[in-house]
């Protein structure tokens, strides 16, 4: 059999590409016969099956025609290359070392960390140029201004300044076709197709924007940045900084050191909703070169984003979520987590389960640069290493920068409430502090643990709970802006119609129970009319710019009262707020996690220091049924530290995380029987392994949530000593112990124990 090649030439170049096709196997070898110059790292267009797909070269080789290879196989040709080398030489190593961490395949691992497209079972090249219509000028020897209008002078003299303009901005001005059309004819002015090279758009105007002068910086912010600037390369640094104490500004002034010694700079957030803040300050403060990443930006902006990183010799600074970790950004100097604490920086779903801030340490290591965690609340395994381990370096910023004093924290006993026959779900004495929210030209945050209008529907006479059919889950109610509900999953986005009869006993004792965000804006407009209400929940915040339109809106006052999620109480800075509420939190506290009060404590933390920022006073009130509870003690005291040495006390006494290494696996499948078998032959074929590396095993037990999306789950959870690696065979083999339609799921340190 002949080559597949109309080359003459006698030495030929075999790529390997790796597709998104197979389920173990997903390298396929190509030649370049066309002669496109492929190397390793390119994303090119390849036909497999007839069908063209995008893939990513990981390997090249040379062969002979004169060689017996190809008398074994028929090699089709790389159809075209669509983006040059997408990673220095560094990172291919770097990535595919993780994958082996988080036992997964290198295209998994690839998949995650580029832009979505490059590899991809349809061939597309989302940042080829696009070709427009270009204006300029017709140089003549002399200026023709007769039987011209004031509109045609204008044009010409607009072309004339800026040497020519695209036709689309031109129309935008107000000229219009017609005014263009007769210039060309008098031959007073060109059109051309030119290409026009898609940019990434900048949010700054320095209209919107004015400088600041820079603000003069505390004492403590003085000693964190000086030792900060002492940090060496190779470092982790801890800034712990009391909510309102000034990190921000720590963290600009850090890049700013890092930009004058032509270092680039990587900002990550956990939440999207804290992107548009950041941004804001980052651009008034440098200018330029301040890029944004994350998944709610296009797939377009994404490509085009790693391809300036790759190109750009000066530095730049780069704020997103936890997926910008993997970011080819050179000369990097330093790593920046803001709210370190937060479990979003953990990918759960699906595989790699990869951690941001480890992973970024990791880089540090390879990069020879910085990392700084920042936070108020620091995670347990992170105090773990600056206390226990002496790992990591430490800052603390305990004063406000405001002169205010630190809000009080004011414990409401519902059931107190209850008694003196207030059944509403918010107290007297908050909805008194409300109304005068207005008067004093304040504002309010309220922080209500769900979305939706009322947690779940259920019959007082039987106790029926309508549950999701594909989840082990409640539905949760949602009314609309003309009053229609309907019961939605919060989990699969199932929505099915409302109904006030019970299908199990036909009673229409059928009631909506708990509050959501909805419940509580519908209460307060009836119960104080003239309050202005916003809410910023994952209803109301989708899109790109969702979070920064809302918070725009609240920090111009055009509202008194924002009524939110969990994303409340994360960096959000306005100065006029001087009232944080918590309402119907108990269940927080409640969770079957191990971490469930350490989460629930800096939630509650977070959203306290929201409050009182700038020069009026605040207030935080808490609502519960459980004022005795330990954590609600500590919140009352702000006496976080002493929650972390409570619980890592115990937790080392008792060899719990953050002192053992836990692995979760977990296992899924439509059917039940089938993934509950599945789940105990796996825990039968580790479980001698586990005993033999001094590593303890538990289940398999059904999960938290028992079945989402039609799957019904089971989990094995492995945990033995600090610092060791889990007992696990290779990812093919351990996929291998799966029959069809069950699924496994390795997740190293999991957020939820």
């Amino acid at each position: 059999m002949k080559l597949a090649t109309n080359n003459q030439s006698n030495n030929l170049i075999k790529v390997g590409v790796l597709l998104d096709f197979g389920s173990y196997s997903n390298r396929f070898d190509y030649i370049d016969g066309r002669h496109l110059g492929v190397e390793i790292g390119d994303i090119v267009s390849v036909r497999l099956k007839g069908r063209l797909m995008s893939g990513l070269v990981i390997d090249k080789d040379f062969f002979t025609e004169s060689s017996k290879e190809h008398l074994k196989f028929k090699y089709l040709f790389v159809e075209n290359i669509l983006q040059k080398k997408v990673f220095p030489n560094w990172w291919k190593k770097w990535v595919e070392e993780l994958a082996a961490f988080h036992k997964v395949d290198n295209l998994k691992m690839y998949k995650t960390a580029f832009p979505p497209g490059w590899i991809s079972r349809n061939s597309k090249n989302n940042s080829k140029p696009t070709y427009n219509n270009w204006l300029g000028i017709n140089k003549l020897p002399f200026e023709i201004t007769d039987n011209l209008s004031i509109k045609q002078i204008s044009l010409i003299n607009y072309l004339k300044i800026n040497n020519g303009a695209w036709q689309s901005e031109i129309l935008k001005l107000g000229f219009t076709s017609n005014i263009i059309n007769s210039l060309i004819k008098k031959n007073l002015i060109t059109k051309q197709k030119r290409k026009k090279n898609k940019t990434i758009k900048s949010i700054f105007n320095e209209n919107r924007m004015p400088q600041r002068e820079l603000p003069i910086l505390t004492s403590e912010q003085k000693k964190a940045l000086n030792k900060i600037e002492e940090m060496k390369s190779g470092e982790v640094l801890l800034l712990w900084g009391e909510t309102g104490s000034g990190k921000t500004e720590i963290y600009m002034r850090v890049v700013q050191n890092e930009l004058n010694n032509k270092k680039s700079c990587l900002i990550l957030t956990p939440e999207i909703g804290l992107i548009p803040q950041l941004l804001d300050r980052f651009t008034e403060r440098f200018k330029k070169n301040v890029i944004e990443y994350h998944s709610n930006c296009s797939s377009r902006h994404r490509q085009m984003v790693w391809q300036k990183l790759l190109e750009e010799k000066e530095p730049i600074i780069v704020i997103g979520t936890r997926s910008a970790v993997f970011l080819p950004i050179q000369n990097l100097g330093i790593t920046i987590l803001d709210e370190e604490h937060d479990i979003s920086y953990k990918q759960e779903n699906p595989m790699p389960c990869y951690d941001a801030r480890e992973v970024a340490i990791g880089r540090m290591k390879i990069n020879n640069s910085k990392v700084i965690f920042g936070t108020a609340t620091p995670s347990l395994k992170v105090w773990k290493r600056v206390s226990f381990d002496k790992k990591f370096n430490l800052v603390r910023m305990k004063q406000r920068i405001s002169q205010t004093k630190i809000p009080d924290i004011s414990v409401i006993d519902m059931r107190e409430e209850f008694k003196k026959g207030n059944s509403k779900i918010l107290s007297r004495e908050l909805l008194n502090i409300l109304s005068k929210l207005n008067e004093r030209k304040e504002q309010a945050l309220i922080l209500v643990p769900r979305r939706g209008y009322n947690g779940f529907l259920s019959c007082r006479s039987c106790g029926h709970v309508v549950k999701c059919p594909n989840c082990d889950v409640a539905l949760t109610v949602h009314i609309g802006s003309r009053g229609q509900k309907w019961l939605n999953c919060h989990w699969c986005d199932l929505k099915i119609r409302f109904f006030n009869i019970c299908p199990d006993c036909g009673s229409r004792a059928f009631k909506p129970f708990g509050i959501g965000t909805q419940r509580v804006i519908e209460f307060l407009k009836d119960e104080l009319p003239g309050l202005r209400l916003i809410r910023f929940d994952r209803d109301t915040t989708k899109g790109k710019d969702g979070h920064r339109k809302i918070l725009e809106d609240f920090s111009k006052g055009n509202a008194d009262v924002i009524v939110g999620t969990q994303m409340l109480a994360k960096g959000i800075d306005i100065p006029n707020i001087t009232l944080s509420v918590v309402l119907a939190a108990d269940g927080l506290l409640h969770r079957p996690d191990l971490s469930s009060e350490e989460k629930s404590l800096q939630l509650f933390l977070q959203l306290a220091g929201r409050s009182g920022r700038a020069d009026k006073s605040g207030r935080v009130i808490f609502q519960t049924y459980q004022p005795s509870h330990p954590v609600i003690s500590f919140l009352k005291n702000r006496d976080y530290e002493g929650f972390l040495l409570e619980n890592l006390r115990i937790r080392r006494e008792s060899n719990l995380f953050p002192f053992c290494e836990v692995c979760l696996l977990k296992i899924s499948g439509i059917n039940n029987t089938l993934t509950e078998e599945s789940a105990h032959n796996l825990a039968s074929y580790l479980e001698p392994i586990c005993r033999k590396e001094a590593w303890k095993l538990i289940g398999p037990s059904p999960g938290i949530v028992a079945k989402i999306g039609k799957k019904f789950r089971w989990q094995i959870l492995l945990y033995g000593p600090d610092k060791s690696n889990p007992p696990l065979i290779n990812q093919k083999d351990l996929l291998g112990l799966m029959p069809n339609n069950v699924f496994l799921t390795i997740d190293l340190n999991p957020v939820e124990i």
